[in-house]
């Protein structure tokens, strides 16, 4: 079996890509900017029901999807708003969400505009970006350093191994298929703290200049397989409370043949969620 690391190009079609993500949501605050010549407004495919309720457990919001305003910005993948070129944007006033059409099935990024939607807000406050709403939402460069930086973890807290951590990774939904949410699902991994006190996560050193691996994944299938692993950006990722849970999430979808980042064929497949060098038991699942 040959495998593929997905590296920058899982991330380009799941995250956008980190290293030159200029500005996935530049999110305005005063009054609703000028459309992009072409832009039309569109009516929200069902998965978005999905992923809106995803934003409002994370986040403890209510809200209703139907009440946003959506558009898209066709043939692109970004588009210029307010002086830099941008994959999406929520405008407060008009509860607007515009999307590019090449990133409007982008779960992370549709979830961090909804989240705004949800929030009210046009800032990226880390209680909700990257605490509650963490790895369910994309939150880098911009979205980061908006949130500031996380506490300092005091000097007692205990360090300890990745291993030594609760590692686990969901399918969701449990029998994902081309019937369920249009083929749309997704991997979730989870790292849960099994002590009763605070402590870090020491992640080895990445061995170049940004920072270690955190979350990661391995799928392998019937003939093919692919890994990915993201980085700790935010340090606060390694910070667990008492029995707190950190995860991420992965967006797939079912297709007709693999597209070398996140359509997957029908077939069975077995997956392990990672991280830092600690991974979770495989979990075997079929795509129908």
């Amino acid at each position: 079996m040959r495998f593929r690391q997905a590296g920058a190009l899982l991330l380009r079609s799941i995250l956008i890509p980190v290293v030159a993500f200029a500005a996935f949501a530049a999110c305005q605050s005063v009054l609703d900017p000028p459309l992009p010549q072409g832009t039309r407004q569109f009516t929200p495919p069902p998965v978005f029901n999905v992923w809106w309720s995803m934003a409002s457990e994370c986040s403890s919001r209510t809200g209703e999807l139907s009440d946003v305003e959506w558009f898209i910005v066709p043939g692109v993948s970004e588009f210029e708003h307010q002086g830099r070129y941008v994959s999406g944007y929520w405008s407060r006033v008009s509860n607007r969400i515009v999307l590019a059409e090449k990133a409007m099935m982008n779960g992370p990024l549709v979830r961090h505009e909804m989240l705004h939607a949800l929030e009210r807000n046009v800032e990226h406050p880390r209680s909700a970006f990257l605490k509650r709403c963490g790895g369910v939402v994309v939150c880098i460069t911009s979205c980061l350093t908006e949130a500031g930086s996380p506490p300092v973890p005091r000097a007692g807290l205990a360090r300890v191994p990745a291993d030594s951590m609760a590692i686990d990774i969901q399918v969701n939904p449990v029998a994902p298929g081309l019937a369920t949410d249009d083929g749309h699902f997704r991997l979730v991994v989870t790292v849960r703290n099994p002590r009763r006190d605070s402590v870090v996560v020491l992640l080895p050193p990445s061995g170049d200049a940004a920072p270690p691996g955190s979350f990661s994944f391995t799928l392998s299938g019937e003939r093919m397989g692919l890994w990915y692993a993201e980085r700790a950006w935010d340090a606060g990722v390694m910070t667990f409370g008492p029995g707190e849970t950190r995860r991420a999430v992965y967006d797939f979808t079912v297709a007709a043949k693999f597209d070398g980042l996140r359509a997957l064929p029908p077939g069975s497949y077995s997956v392990r969620g990672g991280f830092g060098p600690a991974t979770s038991a495989a979990k075997v699942f079929a795509l129908e």
